[in-house]
């Protein structure tokens, strides 16, 4: 019956993480601590030290992943190093979805100090946000979240699988500036090249798997500016003109003994 379960076990873990399970296992403590953070609206997954691999380099490497057992639905977070992407992909009802971030700064060399995944489940606008490195690399849309996985469940419960050579933390009632300050970020620095909408749901959104250039080009907001006054300047002296050549055809007809009535002369 243990070998029958061993080889459950194996088979399932195959099946979630796909093709690379090499250093992947069951975490019963993040499980836990994911199983009661799932059920709010956010919280925060945080990989740290993230080290290149010394064999299977170029394969995708099985970050995290969530496996709901008995369901088809699972949430799996990879890493390409070879096309420098972080890849989200699930698995809902039995249909998979992939979806990646595109992080330059990722080679087959490089470690990664802090991955951060900051997760928002609500029903409108539910999205997984990326920092890597305390960068921020957008977000992309999560039509199912892993909420609706876990309670969508006759008996919710969930199995977590990762690679034990770096720390994984759960965070559920912490707001993701506090964790990228755990995480020595400079949060001066990142308000300064990060856009805005990264960080609220209301405004443009800024897709993961579209690079982010985040030096903004202020020569060309100088140009644009330049470009809209050299337009509208002769539009100001076009309406000058105009206002002064109506003010002397009034003065023209007050003066306009022709265009007077003469005595006598009314209007019926």
């Amino acid at each position: 019956e243990m070998l029958v379960s061993a080889m459950i076990l194996g088979a399932t873990a195959l099946f979630v993480v796909g093709k690379d399970v090499a250093g992947v296992a069951i975490d019963p403590e993040t499980s836990k601590a994911l199983e009661e953070a799932i059920q709010g609206d956010e919280f925060v997954l945080s990989l740290k030290h993230i080290k290149p691999r010394k064999r299977l380099r170029g394969s995708i490497e099985t970050l995290f992943a969530v496996d709901f057992p008995g369901s088809q639905q699972k949430f799996v977070l990879q890493l390409d190093r070879r096309s420098k992407r972080v890849v989200v992909e699930t698995m809902e009802d039995g249909r998979t979805r992939s979806q990646h971030f595109s992080v330059d700064t990722i080679s087959e060399n490089s470690i990664i100090k802090s991955l951060i995944l900051a997760v928002n489940q609500e029903k409108r606008g539910a999205h997984v946000s990326l920092y890597v490195d305390c960068v921020s690399h957008g977000r992309v849309p999560t039509p199912r979240t892993m909420k609706e996985m876990f309670l969508s469940m006759g008996n919710p419960r969930l199995t977590v699988y990762r690679e034990r050579r770096y720390v994984a933390e759960v965070d559920s009632e912490t707001s993701i500036t506090s964790v990228l300050n755990r995480n020595n970020c400079d949060m001066m620095q990142m308000q300064a090249i990060q856009p805005a909408s990264a960080n609220d749901i209301t405004s443009q959104i800024v897709r993961g798997d579209i690079p982010i250039i985040h030096d903004c080009d202020d020569n060309m907001l100088v140009k644009a500016i330049n470009d809209l006054i050299a337009v509208v300047k002769p539009l100001k002296e076009e309406v000058a003109t105009l206002r002064v050549e109506t003010h002397n055809l009034r003065e023209m007809l007050e003066q306009c003994d022709f265009c007077k009535p003469e005595a006598g002369e009314g209007y019926y």
